[in-house]
């Protein structure tokens, strides 16, 4: 099957399929389908000591681009790409640098956006693709996107999944994103984008993961009020504010 046509089983499994699927609004990656490492040929796995931790997108054969807040303290860490396991099988490597945006912010997660260069390139095949970038401070965001990663299946969950999920959500209005964020005090600022539907939603263990569209990224993972929950979408930082600062890490590297 093509990845179009995946896209296609995925789209009618979780709009026409979802009560067979799931007995709940909490199950799957939170309201998703297991999904073949095909569906999403840039996601990345992100381990430290052997452990999985977040997830992060290849936009160049040696460059990846994750959650600032998945690695802002100083470790080790290393990166498996083209498998839908956060353990086993596609191609594993470590992470040479790391270089958090910055004007990180860890207490409201501003600007939560980082770059990670692995010591040895990737060979790009059928399941290790590149994701691409947004046009630069593009606002325009597609309505439907596809977020996938290993994060708990729902927020009461105590360990992460050994096998790639994903689930099909909805941007959410600006202005409703901030307003029901406000209520808990927690700002929603312009380098965020909000999408959710449902039960359906990124949950702990998603950080990091690209919101995708056609294979373009709009947004990564960042944080949420629960999971799930129709009053607190999915909140997620806006990429298209960060290609400049992305392509201008990757030209100096390039020196």
């Amino acid at each position: 099957m093509t990845q179009s046509g995946l896209l296609t089983a995925l789209f009618l499994l979780l709009f026409n399929g979802h009560n067979i699927l799931a007995k709940s609004l909490q199950e799957r990656i939170v309201g998703g389908v297991e999904l073949p490492i095909s569906v999403s040929p840039w996601l990345a796995s992100v381990s430290v000591h052997g452990s999985y931790s977040c997830s992060a997108a290849l936009i160049t054969s040696q460059w990846l681009v994750t959650a600032a807040h998945c690695v802002h303290y100083p470790d080790r860490y290393f990166v498996r790409a083209g498998s839908a396991s956060p353990a086993e099988g596609g191609q594993e490597r470590n992470v040479a640098s790391i270089l958090l945006h910055p004007s990180f912010n860890l207490r409201i997660l501003d600007n939560d956006i980082a770059l990670l260069m692995v010591d040895k390139a990737f060979k790009l095949d059928s399941n290790l693709q590149l994701l691409k970038l947004p046009i630069p401070g593009l606002n325009v965001v597609p309505r439907t996107l596809l977020v996938a990663g290993w994060g708990t299946v729902h927020e009461n969950s105590t360990s992460t999944e050994q096998q790639l999920r994903g689930t099909l959500v909805n941007l959410i209005d600006e202005r409703r994103c901030k307003y029901l964020y406000s209520r808990i005090g927690r700002p929603v600022t312009e380098n965020m984008v909000c999408a959710g539907a449902p039960g359906r939603d990124h949950c702990y263990g998603d950080s990091g993961a690209p919101l995708v569209h056609r294979g373009i990224t709009y947004g990564i993972v960042s944080f949420a009020h629960g999971c799930g929950d129709p009053h607190f979408p999915g909140v997620y930082t806006k990429v298209s504010n960060y290609v400049s600062w992305i392509l201008s890490v990757l030209k100096s590297e390039k020196k």
